[in-house]
């Protein structure tokens, strides 16, 4: 009895609690409501004169009446499904666009808001931005253009920019003495890339014309690009423009400069700034020709040197640029004869100009008066000078001479010279890195303080190579030499250090 009324009981339990169950399911289920979307600024009215730059600062924000804002979706001009983008920001800058050769223009812009659930706001909120197109701008990095003659490796670098953002520029373009079909298209590789850097190899395509192989940036990358129009021996003008996705286009820039033809594999550097600079290049040209060698010709003369015994700047008689155009420049020949009146000249940044000249093989003469320098002078790990002769200063001792009619004498082979510079000028003697590589020694005298002479006996180096074998200092101008009698030895002596020792060559 006790049982069946327990089962009673609980069975009368289950069944209310099942009642109640039931009651809290009964109703409708709500739909979802579709988010709704405003903007900052709704409207804009501004006089025609005064239309906005396509770079504009949109913002805009979003509700749900049952739910939460998730996102928005944007549009510009086109607001058909698929041509709306996602994001999660409630404000931007947008570059908006306006149609190829149209300056003004009223450009739409929608955002809708995407709910929780997906939902996006039917009713998008919108505006249309009267717009008007401004023109890009060019302008050439003056640093990075041509010296004012050159030779077949030139470089140039300019800047673009546009007032509408950067983005909206399309292309930038660069032409040789035409401007009518000569434009060639220099690729813009980054949305943010303001600085161009061209250089072009210009190889003979006509009697007196060129064509170049265009490399791009400092780290000379090859491009299969190649720009036509340019004159050998004349002077030739540079163009560059830029244009917008408006079409429109910038001002177009040019830049003027000499381009020589290259004649010959030797280039003779004349570094002399004295004032017998044109008769000692032509007296080297002269005796070049003897030994059957022809030469290209670069004045670097230019330039002072910083006080007393500074270095000179480096000639802006070479381009600018050190790395790629200097160092590719020097290397379209394969030997050098540098001419020069001072060791305080140019010769100083030869360590970092002639890196590719050297790689490629190219083989130098340097040639100036040999001077005392400071122990800690970088030259000395570029010249085959290990150090120059010390004197006794406390025997008053001051330096080293030269005079005329005395011999200067070769270690080995070669002819016996004789000083004819008629100046007695101070000359040092230096200590090659190997007595091996002693080349020439001078019949010297020693200064005094009080004006003696003394017959100096010790070792007079004044010419040396180095152990690589492709640079030799002589450190006497051949000038010095040219009245030497009927028997010309000075191109026996070029002879002898040119051909012989460096492999000189030249192309006929």
């Amino acid at each position: 009895m006790q049982i069946t009324l327990r089962v009673l009981l609980l069975t009368a339990a289950s069944a209310l609690l099942l009642s109640s169950c039931d009651t809290s399911l009964d109703g409708n289920l709500n739909e979802n409501q579709t988010p709704n979307t405003s903007l900052t600024v709704d409207n804009i009215e501004v006089e025609e004169g005064n239309r906005l730059s396509s770079r504009v600062n949109i913002s805009w924000w979003g509700d749900d009446p049952d739910g939460y804002v998730d996102g928005y979706e944007f549009a510009i001009t086109d607001t058909s499904e698929g041509s709306w983008q996602f994001t999660t920001r409630t404000d931007s800058v947008f570059i908006l666009p306006i149609s190829p050769g149209e300056e003004i223009e009223d450009v739409l812009f929608a955002v809708r808001a995407i709910d929780n659930e997906g939902a996006a706001d039917p009713e998008p909120a919108s505006i249309k931005f009267p717009l008007r197109n401004s023109n890009p701008v060019t302008e050439l990095n003056t640093l990075e253009l041509p010296p004012d003659t050159t030779f077949s490796i030139a470089s140039f670098g300019w800047t673009i920019n546009d007032p509408d953002g950067l983005p909206t520029v399309q292309k930038t373009e660069i032409a040789i003495n035409d401007t009518v079909n000569g434009w060639v298209e220099i690729p813009i590789e980054t949305a943010d890339q303001q600085e161009l850097f061209i250089s072009v190899d210009i190889s003979q395509s006509g009697e007196n014309s060129g064509v170049a192989d265009i490399f791009l940036g400092r780290n000379y990358r090859e491009t299969t690009l190649q720009l036509d129009g340019f004159q050998f021996d004349q002077t030739n003008t540079f163009y560059v423009r830029t244009t917008d996705a408006a079409l429109a286009e910038s001002e177009v820039i040019s830049y003027e400069w000499y381009l020589k033809r290259q004649t010959s594999n030797v280039l003779v550097l004349n570094d002399d700034a004295s004032s017998d600079s044109q008769e000692n290049v032509e007296y080297t040209l002269s005796k070049l020709s003897g030994i059957k060698i022809s030469a290209d010709v670069l004045d670097i003369s230019d330039g002072e040197g910083f006080g007393s015994g500074g270095v000179v700047p480096l000639s802006s008689s070479f381009p600018r640029i050190i790395n790629p155009t200097l160092n590719r420049a020097l290397s379209q020949w394969d030997h050098i004869y540098w001419v020069s009146n001072s060791l305080q000249r140019n010769i100083n940044y030869a360590p970092e100009i002639l890196g590719l000249f050297f790689e490629n093989g190219g083989t130098l003469f340097f040639n100036t008066l040999s001077r005392v320098q400071d122990s800690t002078n970088p030259l000395f790990n570029f010249l085959p000078i290990q150090r120059f002769v010390s004197i006794d200063a406390s025997r008053g001792e001051t330096g080293f001479r030269i005079q005329d009619n005395y011999e200067v004498r070769p270690i080995e082979n070669g002819p016996v010279l004789s000083y004819q510079g008629g100046r007695n000028p101070g000359i040092w003697p230096f200590v090659p890195f190997n007595e091996e590589d002693a080349l020439y020694e001078a019949q010297l005298l020693k200064t005094f303080i009080t004006g003696d002479l003394e017959l100096y006996d010790g070792p007079g180096t004044i010419a040396a190579i180095n152990p690589e074998g492709n640079l030799i200092y002589f450190g006497i101008p051949m000038i010095d030499f040219r009245d030497n009698g009927e028997e010309d030895n000075v191109e026996a002596l070029l002879q002898e250090l040119l051909i012989n020792r460096l492999g000189f060559t030249t192309q006929q």
